[in-house]
């Protein structure tokens, strides 16, 4: 399923809950309108029918008793209209009962009036007065029918509280139902919620990994392509541009090491004849030949130093660099390339020195690739650092044993946005204009590739007296010799 399909689909399922539960709400909501209107229109209406029944009766008693002590035809036709009313009231109570109570009351109203009106008949023919009350049988019937009237009213009055008490029910059963759509539809639309945020950030993350590590180099990484939604798309396309930049990216290193590889002969031969040529072995030179051969002779070593480094690089990005380990005392080393240095620096008016407070500093390293990352960084320091400076190297303890070695000098310092690039192949600082002798940006991240074959650790700090401070840090190891550090180089 598509993105865009994924979200209108959750929201849609959102909306329908939500007008499910509208649904039921305004269904709730009519019925309770309907128990209100029979509260406030029928059994309102009913009650005060009875109400008005009870006083009929009343009215009924006292006109029977006036009629019987007078005979009198006035109270006759009271009586007739009391009982009129009466019966008009009960047809119409009749009509809007609601529950089998009232029924029942009501049809035992009307027989008790029936009762009444022919026990009233019965006396009313024998033509006989008595002040003194009513015949036993009439009393008799007239206290029925006000009983009856009382039952039919508290029949009414308890219509009315079930239907209150189902109104209550109904509000209550609207509670309940209003709040179990309230959680579930909020559980629903955070599951809704966590599903489309899950289907959309898990491929923006393997995205986010896969440019990372195509931005690191690592062309053969590849994204997962299942399904056929947008980001399915993008993953097809994204390992196919991956695959195109593996692809050129290989052939890149298989011209840099073909290349390099085939000019290492040609190199070797003329460094060799210029060699020959300034030992004056076929003849001698004068001094502005033999200025002219040196000056080719050292543009000869850099490019063979050049040469030299794409080779390792072309080594390092195969696997193929190989290291023999083993307890070495850096010491010694670290003054050996101090030596090979100093009529470079002494040329240049730089003073080389060693700074050591231990007598030993013995590492599990490989000895040729050590000294390979000791001469780069004094190569480093020496084209980057004025005349009439110094480059000091320390070697001292580190974190956890580690021997720490740094070479410090007084050039122009390496920018806080470049001191982690810096390692990086082929980047350069650019300091305005290029200094002589400037290689292609290799040497730091071959000397990075080496260190951190060993385990260790590489970095570049400000120097506080101005310049740079270059440190790598190795494992110690156990040493079987003690040896005095040299003070000066």
């Amino acid at each position: 399923m598509r993105v865009s399909s994924k979200i209108i689909s959750g929201f849609l399922i959102l909306m329908l809950l939500g007008l499910v539960v509208l649904a039921n709400q305004l269904s709730l909501i009519h019925k309770m309108q309907l128990i209100n209107r029979d509260l406030s229109e029928i059994n309102m209406n009913s009650a005060i029918t009875v109400l008005r029944m009870r006083e009929l009766t009343v009215v009924l008693n006292n006109d029977s008793r006036k009629y019987f002590a007078v005979r009198d035809s006035i109270y006759e036709n009271l009586i007739n209209e009391s009982r009129q009313d009466l019966l008009d009231d009960l047809a119409r109570l009749q009509k809007t009962v609601r529950s089998a109570s009232e029924h029942e009351a009501s049809t035992k109203l009307a027989a008790a009036l029936d009762d009444y009106w022919r026990v009233f008949n019965v006396f009313k023919l024998q033509d006989e007065t008595d002040s003194e009350g009513l015949p036993a049988n009439l009393t008799n019937a007239i206290d029925h029918l006000q009983a009856q009237t009382e039952v039919l009213y508290e029949a009414v009055k308890g219509s009315m509280k079930e239907q209150v008490a189902f109104a209550a029910d109904v509000g209550r059963q609207a509670e309940r139902v209003t709040r179990l759509a309230g959680i579930f539809a909020g559980l629903l639309g955070i599951v809704v919620s966590v599903l489309i945020v899950h289907s959309i950030n898990d491929p923006l993350r393997r995205l986010t990994k896969g440019t990372r590590a195509i931005a690191k180099g690592q062309f053969w990484h590849r994204l997962p392509a299942y399904g056929n939604d947008e980001f399915t798309e993008l993953a097809r396309d994204f390992n196919v541009m991956t695959e195109k930049l593996g692809q050129l990216d290989q052939m890149k290193k298989d011209f840099v090491s073909h290349v390099s590889h085939d000019l290492k002969a040609p190199l070797a031969s003329i460094r060799q004849i210029m060699h020959l040529l300034l030992q004056e072995i076929p003849g001698s030179l004068n001094e502005q030949q033999k200025g002219l051969i040196q000056l080719s002779y050292n543009s000869a070593e850099r490019l063979a130093a050049m040469v030299g480094n794409l080779l390792d690089v072309s080594r390092m990005e195969a696997g193929a660099m190989e290291y023999d380990i083993a307890p070495h005392d850096l010491l010694p080393l670290i003054k050996a390339v101090a030596d090979e240095f100093s009529v470079q620096a002494r040329e240049k008016g730089i003073r080389l020195s060693v700074d050591c407070g231990r007598p030993s500093a013995f590492v599990q390293c490989d000895r040729d690739r050590i000294v390979q990352v000791i001469g780069n960084l004094f190569e480093n320091a020496l084209k980057f650092s004025p005349g009439n400076s110094e480059i000091i190297t320390r070697i001292g303890e580190g974190q956890d044993g580690e021997i720490l070695i740094s070479v410090s000098d007084s050039g122009p310092g390496v920018p806080d946005g470049h001191k982690e690039r810096i390692f990086h192949k082929f980047h350069q600082v650019k300091y305005g204009k290029k200094i002589a002798g400037q290689g292609v940006g290799l040497g730091l991240a071959i000397c990075k590739t080496i260190v951190e074959a060993h385990r260790g650790r590489i970095w570049v700090e400000d120097n506080p007296e101005g310049g740079s401070v270059f440190s790598f840090a190795l494992q110690s190891a156990a040493s079987e010799e003690t040896m005095k550090c040299g003070q000066t180089a």
